[in-house]
Formats: C-alpha cells, sequence, structure tokens
C-alpha cells in the first residue's frame, strides 16, 4: 500500500477503534491503532481484509488464453453454458425443399427434424495447495500470490492442451519429410520431418473442402516446426527463403496457414492410416490412437514411458471449424485451518470444445510416420 493510503487507512481504523473504547483509553489504544496499521504489511487489494474469491477467478479467466492465443481462434459457445458444466445448443434441422413450376399436387408435407448437440465440459482442478502461516509472516515475498500465480499458469498450460485432443482430427495427412532418427521425439527409431510440401498438400484439401481461405490456421510442436524450418532454410527457392526471418527464426505463414508453435501439441500411440479412397488423406485404421492429455502430460514430465512408435502431430484448422465453451470458475479457501496452521487453496476450472462439422473437415492433422529402420 503506498505511505498516503496507509497513513489514511490507520488514521480511519484509530478513529473506529476509539469509538468502541472509554474516553479514559480512546488516545493509547487510538494511537496504538494508528501504528500497527502504519508498520504492518497489508496485501495490495486487500486493505488488510481475508483473500478475496472474486479476485482470484477474475484473474484466471483473464488469463485463461494468455500464451495459448490459438484457443481464441474458434467459435465462442460459451452462451450456451447450462449451469456451468454442460453445453446445450439448438439446431435447425433441414429446410423444405424447393420446386420450380410445381406440376403435382397435393405437394409432399414434411416435418423439420431439428437436433440438439450438447457435450460435457471438462472439469479442471488444482491440487489443494498448503501455505504455512509462517511463511505469511516471515517470508519477504508474498508465497500466496506466487504459489496460486504457478498453480494457475499449469492450469492454464493443461486447459491448452485439452482443447487441441477436443478438435483432433477425423482425417490427416503424413508428414512427407527424409526419415530420420533426429526427427524423433519420443520413442525410438526414425521420423519423418515436416516439409513445404506438406503445407501445399493441406491447402489443396482444404480447396477442396471448400474451407474459407481466410484466417487458416496450423499449430506444431516445437520440433516440428524447427522441421519445416530447416527444410525452407535448405530450399533453393527464393520465395521460401523471403518467408523464413533468418534474425528471429520466425515463420509466420505459408499456403494461407497462419503458423503457431508451442512446446506440445498431440501425440498418438502409432500412425497406422488408412488412405480415405480418392482423396490425398488418411483416417484412423480402426480406432482413435491420440493420448489423452493425462497420458501426453506424464510421458512428457516423464512419468510415464513413451511408446517405441509414439507419433508426434499438429493440427490444421479454421476457426468456423472448432468451438470452445467456457463454464465456472471457482476458487475455494480454507483460511487459518487449525490443523495445518495456515492456509489452504484450490481452484476450479469448467472448459471444453469440439470439433464442429459432422463429416470431421476443416480439421486435418499433419502425423509424423514411425519407421522402424
Amino acid at each position: 500500500m503506498k505511505k498516503g493510503l496507509r497513513f489514511i487507512f490507520g488514521l480511519l481504523m484509530a478513529l473506529v477503534v476509539s469509538c468502541f473504547v472509554g474516553a479514559a483509553t480512546a488516545p493509547a489504544v487510538g494511537a496504538a491503532t494508528f501504528v500497527a496499521a502504519n508498520l504492518v504489511h497489508i496485501p495490495e487489494g486487500s486493505m488488510g481484509m481475508a483473500v478475496t474469491p472474486e479476485i482470484w477467478t477474475d484473474y484466471i479467466i483473464g488469463n485463461l488464453f494468455k500464451n495459448n492465443e490459438f484457443l481464441l481462434k474458434s467459435v465462442d459457445e460459451s452462451q450456451y453454458v447450462i449451469g456451468g458444466t454442460v453445453v446445450h445448443i439448438p439446431q435447425a434441422g433441414a429446410p423444405s425443399k424447393v420446386k420450380r413450376n410445381r406440376t403435382s399436387l397435393p405437394a409432399t408435407i414434411t416435418r423439420r427434424k431439428d437436433v440438439d448437440i450438447t457435450y460435457a465440459l471438462d472439469e479442471f482442478t488444482t491440487d489443494p495447495r498448503f501455505i504455512p502461516y509462517a511463511d505469511t509472516v516471515e517470508l519477504t515475498y508474498d508465497k500466496m500470490e506466487s504459489c496460486m500465480t504457478e498453480d494457475m499458469m499449469y492450469l492454464h498450460q493443461l486447459t491448452a492442451e485439452a482443447m487441441l485432443y477436443n478438435w483432433r482430427p477425423t482425417y490427416f495427412i503424413k508428414a512427407t519429410g527424409t526419415k530420420n532418427v533426429n526427427n524423433t521425439i519420443h520413442g525410438s527409431n526414425l521420423r519423418t520431418g515436416v516439409t513445404v510440401e506438406d503445407f501445399a498438400k493441406a491447402k489443396t484439401i482444404f480447396n477442396k473442402w471448400g474451407i474459407p481461405k481466410e484466417d487458416r490456421q496450423v499449430i506444431l510442436n516445437t520440433e516440428m516446426y524447427e522441421q519445416l524450418c530447416s527444410d525452407i532454410r535448405s530450399s533453393q527457392n527464393e520465395n521460401l527463403s523471403a518467408i523464413y526471418d533468418n534474425v528471429t527464426g520466425e515463420l509466420r505463414k505459408l499456403e494461407g496457414f497462419t503458423i503457431l508453435q508451442r512446446a506440445t501439441t498431440l501425440m498418438a500411440s502409432n500412425s497406422t492410416l488408412t488412405a480415405v479412397t480418392g482423396t490425398k488423406y488418411f483416417k484412423w485404421t480402426s480406432t482413435d490412437l491420440t493420448y489423452s492429455v493425462e497420458d501426453y502430460e506424464d510421458i512428457e514430465n516423464g512419468d510415464k514411458q513413451a511408446g517405441t512408435s509414439d507419433c508426434c502431430y499438429g493440427l490444421f484448422w479454421h476457426p468456423t471449424c472448432v468451438a470452445r465453451a467456457m463454464g465456472s470458475t471457482q476458487m475455494f479457501a480454507n483460511e487459518g485451518d487449525p490443523t495445518y496452521y495456515g492456509d489452504i487453496y484450490s481452484f476450479l476450472q469448467r472448459l471444453g470444445g469440439r470439433a464442429r462439422r459432422g463429416d470431421g473437415k476443416g480439421v486435418l492433422g499433419l502425423i509424423q510416420e514411425y519407421h522402424a529402420s
């Protein structure tokens, strides 16, 4: 608290306390209160009161998409959230047919069949954080703020990865680069690398699907992004070298796709895919082999062994073809717990999303291909 505000606060506290004590002791008690208010640290924004959950929940909401701005490249369906946990979207069925110069009467009577879209939001909860009373008194920094900020950063990371999982594709193209052990991120043996040609193929597929050309997006993990940059750096095509910034190492757009990168994207236990007849893309041969968010987190953190044939994949999409929805945000606090001699805090966030098109178009995976040798 600034000195001026602390002085005013101390003075007000002294006056209030003086009103509730006897006349004889009022000056002494008031003075003591004034001194204490100006010497004891009061957390900024709290005015000496207990932690306000609204402040922290607003912080979560305001920073949920920070450093994960790709999530905003989607349709927001939060207005359809019911009870903070479920999305329910009434969707009109097929329109009535129209005929020109009708000759047959009576016309066929039809009834529109409306279809409701419903999906549950995922519930993300942090492990309760214990902050001993001694830490809040003896440490020179605000440990509560430090701990909770750290927890919320991890919460943001996990929710972003979960959204990618919710957007996971029906169709894929395979990376066509040279198979190399250096392209293997998890597992062992060889993987194909990402190339410019892969982007050209994705563009052709999106064009055939009739996806709008404006605002197309792609997200790659750091390693796949570097594979693409390496392919561009080694190219003799002057036009390609012009779109890569050698100073910053950034590649912003290629074949109409805005390129985004993050530490992790998605990963499957194998690239077991079958070609879709008459197309240049693939689909899972039997079951979806994408790792769950929890399994992928465990592999990234070293808590779980990666499979030999694990393959990472990126995602091409258009913002009109995927959706996000945010539900309730809550903070739980148990301050001054007598059994722990300190404070305990935790957070809950509900968030969900989906690929919007039933035919799976508008979202396309770019997966590394596994090779034993």
